[in-house]
C-alpha cells in the first residue's frame, strides 16, 4: 500500500509476494511454457504478479523479449505504470544484459495507464503512445 488515502479512494492494495507465489502455483503450466500465450493483469499496480509471470516464462524457455511481448498490464495510477515498466525491464535485464529497442516497445505498448472499469481493453491497447516516438 502506497498510502491510506489511495487505498481508501482507489482500493489500491499491492499483492504480497507470498500470495503471488501461491497464485503462480495455481496457474496452468501452459501459460508459462508457451512462448505465445498471453497474460493480462487488469489492475497490475507496480507489477508484482507480472514480474513473476515474466520470470516463470523465461525460466521455462521464453527469451526475455518473448516474455515481455506476451505480458500485459493496466493500472489506473501513472506512477504504478512507470514503476511496473521499470521493474519488468530490470527483471528481463537480469536474464539478458543486451536489451534491444524491441524491449522498450513491448513494455511501453503492453503496460498501460487506464481505468479498466471505464474503458474496453480494445480502447486501452489501441490508444496511441507518445512514448514510442
Amino acid at each position: 500500500m502506497r498510502n491510506k488515502f489511495r487505498s481508501n479512494k482507489l482500493g489500491e492494495v499491492f499483492t504480497p509476494s507470498w500470495l503471488v507465489h501461491k497464485l503462480m502455483g495455481k496457474m496452468p503450466n501452459l501459460l508459462f511454457e508457451s512462448k505465445t500465450k498471453t497474460y493480462l493483469d487488469p489492475a497490475c499496480g507496480n507489477g508484482n504478479i507480472l514480474i513473476e509471470v515474466l520470470n516463470e516464462k523465461i525460466q521455462r524457455g521464453s527469451t526475455p523479449l518473448q516474455a515481455l511481448q506476451t505480458i500485459y498490464g493496466i493500472d489506473i495510477m501513472q506512477d504504478n505504470v512507470w514503476e511496473c515498466r521499470k521493474r519488468l525491464f530490470e527483471a528481463a535485464y537480469n536474464y539478458d544484459k543486451n536489451p534491444t529497442k524491441k524491449w522498450k516497445i513491448a513494455i511501453l505498448t503492453n503496460i498501460r495507464c487506464a481505468n479498466t472499469l471505464e474503458k474496453s481493453l480494445e480502447d486501452i491497447f489501441n490508444a496511441p503512445l507518445d512514448e514510442l516516438e
